[in-house]
């Protein structure tokens, strides 16, 4: 067995998957949430054999899935598309969703008691409540977007306020769009997007990390170890940045040769 592996990490981490599909089968959303952090964590960290690594990926993927299709967790982020195979991306994504404090999800997720009425009042009260609330938040995020695009972003913090879940959502639809231009060979549209993303985190490594990766894509090495560099300037301990940049480097002093 090749020095340094561990076969029972593997398992550790598919472990840790497993506890993450029971919170959510309890609509436990911040302790799936945590457990999925720390498997995508695990996962990105650990040397496995290649056997193991397509089991441990393959079960993030299906962990993912099953997460955005789950009712409770589009009630509090709305719609979102997780990406196969992307776990850094995703593994920034749940960091932000995480960020929501104790007390803002436990009220998403447990509203407080309200007072005694008819079974069938009600429900038709709380359907009719969150139909006005998603509404209006759709509304907000619509507005904010169109804000985005056109270059705006005073204005679109002003309609996003302390609104985090809208703020979430709309990075990751940024984000997505992002990954997507970039898989397209659209590397322009790509670093417009993750900057969009940016507008909204201005301090998350990971989105200089993709501008990084889309200008090298590009050719660009300069840009590339341009954003890299202010990545690693918001979180000097930035490990895949530093990689990043080293491998930029290598590649810039060879082309010089």
């Amino acid at each position: 067995m090749a020095s340094g592996i561990k076969r029972e990490d593997s398992v550790r981490i598919l472990k840790k998957i497993d506890e993450g599909l029971l919170h959510l089968k309890k609509e436990n959303m911040y302790s799936c949430l945590h457990c999925f952090r720390e498997s995508l964590s695990l996962a990105l960290k650990t040397k496995m054999l290649p056997g193991d690594e397509r089991e441990v990926v393959k079960a993030i993927n299906e962990f993912q899935q099953r997460l955005s299709a789950a009712p409770v967790f589009k009630q509090i982020y709305g719609p979102v598309t997780f990406h196969d195979n992307e776990l850094k991306i995703t593994l920034d994504f749940v960091e932000q969703l995480i960020q929501i404090s104790d007390q803002e999800l436990a009220a998403v997720v447990t509203p407080p008691a309200s007072p005694v009425v008819p079974a069938a009042a009600d429900e038709t009260a709380r359907r009719n409540s969150d139909d006005n609330r998603d509404e209006l938040r759709e509304a907000r995020i619509r507005e904010a977007r169109q804000l985005l695009d056109k270059g705006e972003f005073g204005r679109v913090k002003e309609i996003l306020g302390d609104d985090d879940e809208s703020t979430s959502l709309l990075l990751q639809i940024a984000n997505n769009l992002g990954i997507q231009y970039r898989k397209a060979g659209k590397y322009d549209q790509a670093v417009a997007e993750f900057r969009k993303a940016l507008v909204l985190y201005p301090d998350d490594e990971g989105l200089y990390y993709n501008i990084a990766r889309a200008c090298i894509e590009k050719g660009d090495w300069e840009a590339a170890a341009a954003a890299i560099t202010e990545g690693i300037a918001i979180n000097p301990g930035f490990a895949e940045g530093k990689q990043l940049l080293s491998y930029i480097k290598r590649q810039r002093s060879g082309a010089g040769k």
